[in-house]
C-alpha cells in the first residue's frame, strides 16, 4: 500500500537550541504543519541551510532564506539561492527532491513551496515535475515549466478555511488530505474540486489598509531587522507587516538613524 508524504518548506522562527524539525521552526504557519504531519507518514522539509531533511533529523537554529523579503534572504550573503541549493544537494543523496521521489515510486507526495522557494529547487524539481505521484500546491508561483504542473488551489478559500495568506495554502493542504476519500488523487478532480468550493465566495482582497504607526515605531522595526539591510527588502518588510511607510517617509526615517 502506498504511503504519504507531505513535503514543505522551512520557516522562519525558530527555537534557539538544537531541536527535530518539527519542533525547532514555530509560528502559525509551522502550527498547521504539525498538524498535516499526522495525517501523513513523512514529513519532510526544504530547508535553506541543510536542503531535504526528515522532520525528526535534529538541526541547529539557524538564520537563512529563500525569501528576497527577509533579512536572513541567501543573496544578502552573495548567494544565489539555486545555485546554493544545487551545490548542497548534488543530487546523489538523500537531500534532494526528485532522489526522495525515486526512492519510493509507489508513494504520494504533497509538496507545498512558495515561488521563491520554487525558483531555489528549479533544478531539482523540475525532473519529477510530470510525476503522477508529485501534488504540489504552491498559489503564488508563476513560469511555464511549473504552471501547468500546480494544482489551482485559491485564496478565496480563506473565506471557507481560515487562515490568512501565509496559512491558506497548508490549511488548503490539510484539508485536502483530511477528505482524500472524498476528493481522490486525481489531479483533474482535485482541481475542480477546490474550484467549486470557492466559486461563491468573493474575490481575495490582496491589499488590506497598512496600519499607521508613528516614527520611532518604524525605527525600532529597521533596527530590529538591521539597519545594513537593503533598503528595497526593509520597505517590502514593513510593508508585509502591514504597516504605512511611504518611500519619501522610509528614507527620511532612515537618514536620522544613520546620522
Amino acid at each position: 500500500m502506498s504511503k504519504i508524504h507531505f513535503i514543505t518548506i522551512c520557516a522562519s522562527n525558530k527555537l534557539e537550541t538544537p531541536s527535530p524539525a518539527i519542533d525547532l521552526y514555530k509560528g502559525s504557519y509551522w502550527g498547521i504543519v504539525k498538524e498535516i504531519s499526522k495525517l501523513v507518514d513523512y514529513t519532510w522539509i526544504l530547508s535553506a541551510k541543510y536542503g531535504v531533511i526528515s522532520s525528526q533529523q535534529v538541526i541547529e537554529p539557524y538564520k537563512l532564506s529563500f525569501k528576497p523579503d527577509s533579512p536572513d534572504y541567501i543573496g544578502h550573503k552573495g548567494l544565489k539561492p539555486r545555485g546554493y541549493w544545487d551545490a548542497i544537494n548534488c543530487y546523489n543523496g538523500d537531500s534532494s527532491i526528485t532522489n526522495l521521489i525515486n526512492r519510493y515510486p509507489k508513494d504520494k507526495f504533497v509538496m507545498y513551496a512558495s515561488f521563491s522557494y520554487m525558483k531555489a529547487i528549479k533544478n531539482d524539481i523540475l525532473p519529477s515535475i510530470n510525476n503522477p505521484n508529485l501534488y504540489i500546491f504552491s498559489p503564488d508561483t508563476k513560469g511555464k515549466e511549473f504552471t501547468p504542473h500546480i494544482l489551482k488551489t485559491s485564496l478565496k478559500a480563506k473565506a471557507i478555511l481560515g487562515g490568512n495568506k501565509i496559512t491558506i495554502t497548508a490549511l488548503t493542504i490539510k484539508h485536502f488530505l483530511e477528505n482524500i476519500s472524498e476528493i481522490g488523487w486525481d489531479k483533474t478532480n482535485i482541481n475542480s474540486y477546490f474550484k467549486n468550493m470557492v466559486k461563491d465566495q468573493p474575490e481575495y482582497n490582496y491589499n488590506p489598509p497598512k496600519q499607521k504607526v508613528e516614527d520611532n515605531f518604524i525605527k525600532k522595526m529597521i533596527l530590529d531587522i538591521g539597519i545594513n539591510t537593503p533598503k528595497t527588502t526593509l520597505l517590502k518588510t514593513i510593508s508585509k507587516k502591514g504597516y504605512a511607510c511611504g518611500p519619501n517617509r522610509f528614507h527620511r526615517i532612515l537618514n536620522d538613524l544613520k546620522s
